[in-house]
Formats: C-alpha cells, structure tokens, sequence
C-alpha cells in the first residue's frame, strides 16, 4: 500500500510538471502578435551609410526591407516621397505579395528632383489587406521611415559670365 501511495504522487507531480510546461509552451506562441518589420540600409547593406546628401541630378542607393510576421501572406505597397512630393518607383513596389516569415530586399535608386536642405525622404509601406486608419483626408501608412537629406546644385551647371577688367 505504501508503495502504491508513493507511485501515485509520483505519477501526479509527474503529470502536473508536463501539463505546466505544455501551458508555458503554449502562452508564449499565443503572446506574439502579427506585425512586418520595415527598415532601410544603406548601399553596402548595413544600417549606416546612407546617402544624405546629394547633388541635383545625381542619385544614390538605398536598400528597402519588408519582413512579414502577420502569420499569413500580405499584399504590401511601398511609396517613397521627399517633403510630401511623391517620387517614382518601380511598378514591383506597388504590389508586393510576401508569406509569412519571409523577407523582400530590394535596392531603390533615388534621385531628388529638386534641391534643399533638411528635407524628408519618407518610406512609406501599406499593408494592403488592412483597412487604413486615416489622418485628415489621407490614409496613414502601416509603417513609416524617415532620412533627412541634402541636396545642392550642380555646380558645373551654376557657369557664370567671368568677370573682365577694362
């Protein structure tokens, strides 16, 4: 009897530690919840060593990263707009189908069409299978960057008249 007693409280804190572990097992996979990375690189494909400053005509290298974690495939698109001014963009960044736990890396050339200083190049990514929330008339993005640049003129295009002595 003795031994039946100590087997049963064996079994018991046997199945209590399992069924413990099955619980923490299964809190921390319900915990995470769905959501897409979005980040910029710099031409050599690390987080610095991004093309700020400019000069008008010229263009420069940036590499855009979407990773989804949404926990299905997502319909992303992305924009790119300097102080609100839409630039252009390949026509693969205006539907870009990515499954779950998979990421896109691409290069995007940009080349500001005017010059400034200060400016905002903003990296705008849309998840297309959200509704969007709105901020005034427009559709806010899903996710967002930001790089301050520089761009000056040319000055080889900027050729005075020389200045001549009489």
């Amino acid at each position: 009897m003795k031994q039946t007693k100590i087997l049963f409280i064996l079994i018991l804190m046997s199945l209590a530690l399992l069924t413990s572990g099955c619980e923490e097992k299964m809190s921390t996979e319900e915990i995470q919840e769905p959501f897409t990375e979005f980040y910029i690189l710099g031409p050599e494909g690390t987080a610095k060593n991004y093309p700020t400053d400019y000069v008008l005509g010229d263009n420069g290298t940036i590499i855009a990263g979407i990773t989804n974690h949404e926990q299905k495939s997502v319909n992303y698109t992305m924009e790119v707009r300097l102080e609100d001014t839409p630039l252009p963009l390949p026509a693969e960044w205006k539907n870009v189908c990515i499954e779950n736990n998979e990421t896109l890396e691409k290069a995007v050339i940009i080349t500001p069409p005017f010059k400034g200083t200060n400016m905002n190049l903003q990296f705008l990514l849309y998840n297309n299978d959200k509704k969007g929330t709105f901020e005034g008339d427009v559709i806010a993005a899903y996710r967002n960057l930001n790089l301050w640049i520089n761009v000056t003129q040319n000055l080889t295009e900027n050729v005075s008249t020389p200045l001549t002595a009489i």
